[in-house]
């Protein structure tokens, strides 16, 4: 039933939504992408657009040039081009004043056909990257001089202003506000892309955690909802699936009641006429019929009390407590070897440390365990107790006697329980677990059994976080191994 209710709002509702919340992230990763794609682009393209300045800027050096000293500072303001290219100019009076060329890069180199007017740069925001300014081929005149740093400034976005020095000391002062100035690099707007995808992918992965957080949780507690507690947060099918489980889980649990207490008291009516049967029984002068007469009443009433703890199983959780497992094995063996069963309990297994060497000493050492550990662990031991009880009894019953073997390690405890009997069909191994399911072949039909002893191992087991494994051995025989942790919270 849980299964069903997973599956059918898993496909119909969550995962929906769960594309469009990932199509959503995948658009906002895909928009941090398109606008720093478009953003790089728009700075290239614009960088591209400034080479049209070297030449008037080189036009303009010239035309001044050849002005009276007079007419300069009235003439520059004329060169203007709004706020792509401005001009301005310090007079030879002013010099004094202006700040030093030490602390301006010097860029320009002199040409084969004749030297060039030093020029300076200055960098507002960040310094000149040499890499950048220096052309691998000199150009020849001003005016492919100028085309070149024009851009190579505008690819360090950063203001800058240029100086270009006359031949009688004045200097002309070049800015571009449009071009020359501070905006987002490339490098930035790089990582800007890889930390918005990221971004997107990590906000995808909180928020599809966060949608199946609801189910997650019911799907580790869909055994005991009692303490499941369903926020305002969870979704409806989510709420939905906690009502329905609960409900599953208590008309289960009614169920089971009911048939516990049918079984319970069919048993206990049979009794009385399986009684009267029994001493009737004795009646009988046919030793062998009255024999077959009492295994079929013990076979009737041992059915019903296997069914009866297998429901009780279920339904009944013994409180944990604090036992010793050793006693506990032992006492099981002793039980079986009092009343004449080729029963075994073998010594006692524990784990090994094996030291190295040190400085003070070469030598390797093996540390045993056995005086520090002991068989002390938490659980339920009458379950535990019926489990390994059905494991002995299966071993002798079916493989002819029983060697119990009881491994005492830090943090779990392994029981072994070895018969000499034909085994168990590989195919079989996972039919053997379930309830009232018998073999026919390796397991003799006529030798009795409800084919309920190796489902209450297995259910008592489980219950106690550990495994449970039916191994063939190589020659003859079969291996019932129990791996359980000395604490129920360990699993």
């Amino acid at each position: 039933m849980f299964v069903r209710l997973f599956e059918k709002y898993l496909p119909t509702k969550i995962r929906p939504r769960i594309l469009l919340f990932g199509f959503l992230c995948g658009f906002l990763a895909a928009s941090f992408a398109s606008v720093g794609v478009g953003a790089i682009i728009n700075r290239r393209a614009e960088i591209a657009e400034t080479t049209w300045i070297g030449p008037v800027i080189a036009r303009v050096y010239e035309d001044i040039s050849r002005m009276p000293l007079e007419r300069r500072l009235l003439s520059v303001e004329n060169f203007n081009r709004s706020d792509a290219v401005q001009f301005a100019l310090i007079k030879q009076d002013e010099l004094n004043e202006a700040q030093s060329l030490e602390d301006y890069s010097l860029l320009n180199t002199n040409s084969q056909y004749g030297p060039n007017p030093r020029i300076y740069l200055e960098l507002l925001d960040r310094n000149p990257r040499q890499r950048i300014l220096k052309s691998d081929y000199p150009p020849e005149d001003l005016t492919a001089k100028l085309t070149f740093l024009v851009s190579a400034i505008a690819r360090h976005d950063s203001r800058a202003k240029l100086f270009i020095i006359f031949s009688n000391g004045e200097r002309l002062v070049v800015s571009s506000p449009k071009y020359w100035k501070a905006r987002i690099t490339e490098i930035q707007w790089l990582l800007i892309c890889l930390a918005g995808m990221a971004f997107s992918g990590v906000f995808y992965a909180i928020g599809t955690r966060a949608l199946l957080r609801p189910f997650k949780i019911l799907s580790e507690s869909s055994d005991d909802l009692d303490d499941v507690r369903v926020t305002a947060l969870w979704s409806e099918e989510a709420k939905g699936i906690a009502h329905s489980l609960s409900a599953e889980q208590k008309e289960k649990a009614e169920v089971l009641d009911e048939r516990t207490r049918m079984l319970t008291a069919i048993s206990h009516d049979l009794r009385t006429p399986a009684t009267r049967l029994r001493l009737r029984a004795e009646y009988i002068e046919d030793e062998s019929l009255r024999n077959k007469i009492l295994s079929d009443l013990d076979l009737m009433l041992g059915m019903t009390r296997d069914a009866i703890d297998f429901l009780k199983g279920g339904l009944e959780r013994e409180d944990e407590e604090y036992f010793e497992i050793v006693s506990l094995v032992q006492s099981i063996c002793d039980d079986f070897s009092d009343v004449g069963m080729p029963v075994t309990f073998m010594p006692i297994q524990y784990p090994t440390l094996r030291t190295t060497g040190t400085v003070f000493s070469s030598h390797e050492k093996s540390v045993p365990l056995d005086g520090m550990l002991k068989g002390n662990m938490k659980g339920r031991p009458k379950a535990l107790q019926r489990a390994i009880t059905n494991l002995v009894a299966n071993a002798v019953k079916y493989g002819f006697q029983a060697k119990v073997s009881l491994t005492i390690e830090p943090g779990r405890v392994l029981i072994e329980v070895m018969d000499k009997g034909p085994g168990i069909p590989e195919d079989e191994m996972e039919n053997v677990l379930k309830p009232f399911y018998r073999l026919e072949k390796s397991r003799n039909r006529e030798t009795g059994g409800s084919g309920l002893g190796l489902s209450i191992v297995n259910s008592v087991i489980q219950a106690h976080n550990g495994h449970f494994d039916l191994i063939n051995l190589p020659v003859q025989g079969l291996n019932a191994t129990v791996d359980i942790p000395r604490s129920i919270e360990m699993g």
